[in-house]
């Protein structure tokens, strides 16, 4: 393909050779929404990201104010608004629970499950749509933060609108169609701002203007900056932030310089080095990935085509989308693994058509390859649980070894079954195998959260004895799961965290104990106390708490005692 025709968006759909049966796409459809959804209840929430992303919207129910976030009924500008929102919206029809939770994460999932088979089906036709859908799905980083109530998985859904509403609207010849879809990019955008902040304008338009400049195409621009989209962006963006800081005058600098500016270029927490992300990104697609290793002559084919610029406009974009994200949240100096979610859809793009490459050409040699690498890292996932028996001999250990064991069993006989397709020619058949296998490995592996640290009995054995007038006090640490399950405020000794922030909001003296005194105090008045401490923090304190503690509730390292 001639640079000129890289450059050309006519240029960007190539035929495929396959086509995907329709039967078979049900097949896996069906597979993809029963492990997505069936999981989602059978846990409690996990300390401390999904009980926080939880008691905000039951706060907002609670209190009625669906303009300032609260969190433990203390002001909480660390996020916007969106997915609260929604997760309120989801409490008031359904009522509260883990399940209703922890809808929107799975039902944004699925959107940018089928927003990638959409877009990859535009760029390189139906079965490369199909696969990279299929792909993103059995993808166990993306299938595993679609399992949690937390933003990663919103932003990235609503950043794969947005990106993909501008991939129809480059290569549309129609001026009311590209109108439509640049309407839609600016809606995306605005929504994924509502979600995470102003990192969502960063990340799609640093995406649109690299791709546009390696294009030599800046004249798009013309009709991407449109007017209506800009007036949309800001009907959708802009209310909340406007009314939020009229309430609060003091949400801007924390929320923009702090929360931002500050935690962006130089922070105090989450500090990794600037390659943090690539194991993630490596192990997080496996066995894809895998399989990209074990083909060295088309990854070096791949490069020299990336070096002479001679890719199609389509794949250049995938390349642009996620290594954008990649090098924007690298050179952050805070960083967590969730963060580079939204480079896994191109990504899944990318790997669909490799997939069809390998298969419409024949490539028995790579897929057998790959197979092989999938036993060997099944067979290793068994080691690795029999390591861990030898290692570790109490929970969570009884939680994670059985399902090492039957996790790496179903991947390795499933990489087994996959590998036997491959020597009969079947190579679409391996493919599929090897996806199916792959949702149902995932299935199983997302019950390990269980091993998790939830505070939930403590939350459920202090609703259950709690009379209005008593007093819930957390020492030393926030534990996010008592004001959830609990439904009450909880009194913070000493360690107040990420409430520092509300606590300095109005007076708030009486819900935060700067020392031990305080406490002792009120144990010793006639007023009920529910305390939840860690043991190792309770026996220096048990002297001074008269009457003496009663234990009523235990877990993991936290006890509640009480004072009656």
């Amino acid at each position: 393909m001639s640079s000129a025709a890289a450059r050309s968006p006519a240029a960007t759909v190539e035929s495929a050779p396959l086509r995907p049966p329709r039967a078979l796409i049900w097949i896996v459809g069906i597979a993809i929404l029963l492990t997505y959804f069936g999981p989602i209840g059978s846990m409690t929430l996990q300390e401390p990201d999904e009980v926080r992303y939880a008691e905000i919207p039951r706060e907002m129910l609670e209190s009625g104010d669906w303009v300032t976030p609260r969190l433990n009924y203390v002001k909480y500008f660390e996020k916007p608004p969106l997915l609260y929102w929604l997760t309120a919206i989801n409490f008031r029809c359904f009522g509260i629970s883990e399940f209703v939770a922890r809808l929107w994460p799975v039902w944004f999932a699925i959107a940018g499950i089928v927003m990638i088979s959409v877009v990859g089906r535009a760029m390189f036709g139906g079965w490369v749509g199909a696969a990279a859908a299929a792909i993103l799905a059995a993808t166990p980083y993306y299938f595993g933060l679609g399992q949690f109530l937390t933003l990663d998985m919103p932003l990235s859904a609503l950043l794969t609108l947005a990106l993909g509403s501008f991939w129809f609207a480059y290569t549309s010849t129609a001026a009311r169609h590209r109108e439509a879809w640049v309407l839609a990019c600016y809606a995306a955008t605005a929504l994924a701002v509502l979600t995470k902040g102003p990192v969502a304008v960063v990340l799609t338009g640093g995406i649109i203007i690299l791709f546009l400049l390696l294009q030599w195409n800046l004249g798009a621009l013309r009709w991407l900056l449109s007017p209506l989209g800009i007036l949309l962006f800001l009907a959708i963006a802009l209310p909340w932030f406007v009314l939020v800081t009229l309430r609060n005058p003091e949400f801007l600098r924390f929320f923009v310089v702090d929360q931002h500016f500050t935690r962006y270029l130089n922070p105090n927490e989450h500090k990794e080095t600037f390659l943090f992300f690539v194991p993630i990104i490596c192990g997080g697609m496996l066995p894809w990935t895998a399989f990209w290793f074990c083909a060295p002559d088309l990854m070096k084919r791949f490069g020299q085509q990336l070096w002479r610029r001679r890719l199609s406009a389509a794949t250049l974009y995938c390349l642009v989308w996620s290594g954008t994200v990649f090098l924007f949240f690298s050179s952050s100096g805070s960083k967590l693994g969730t963060y580079v979610l939204p480079m896994v859809g191109p990504l899944a793009i990318l790997a669909g058509r490799f997939f069809e490459r390998l298969i419409a050409d024949g490539r028995a040699d790579v897929l057998r390859r790959g197979c092989i690498a999938t036993v060997i890292l099944g067979v290793g996932i068994i080691v690795g649980g029999a390591v861990t028996a030898r290692l570790l001999h109490d929970w969570p250990a009884d939680i994670i070894v059985p399902l090492l064991y039957i996790g790496g069993g179903m991947l390795a006989l499933n990489a087994l079954a996959a590998l036997a397709c491959v020597r009969r020619g079947m190579l679409q058949a391996s493919f599929v195998v090897l996806l199916l296998g792959v949702l149902a490995v995932q299935a199983v592996a997302i019950s390990g959260r269980r091993a998790g640290v939830t505070y939930r009995p403590l939350g459920l054995a202090i609703a259950a004895e709690a009379r209005a007038d008593d007093q819930i006090v957390s020492y030393r640490h926030y534990v996010q799961a008592i004001p959830f399950y609990a439904h009450r405020r909880v009194v913070h000794v000493r360690g107040h965290g990420e409430l520092e922030f509300g606590r300095q909001q109005g007076d708030q003296r009486a819900y935060f104990w700067d020392s031990d005194e305080p406490l002792v105090n009120a144990w010793a008045s006639p007023r009920r106390m529910f305390l939840v401490i860690n043991r190792s923090d309770l026996e220096p304190l048990r002297p001074r708490l008269q009457p003496a503690p009663r234990e009523i509730a235990a877990a993991d390292r936290k006890v509640v005692v009480v004072n009656f």
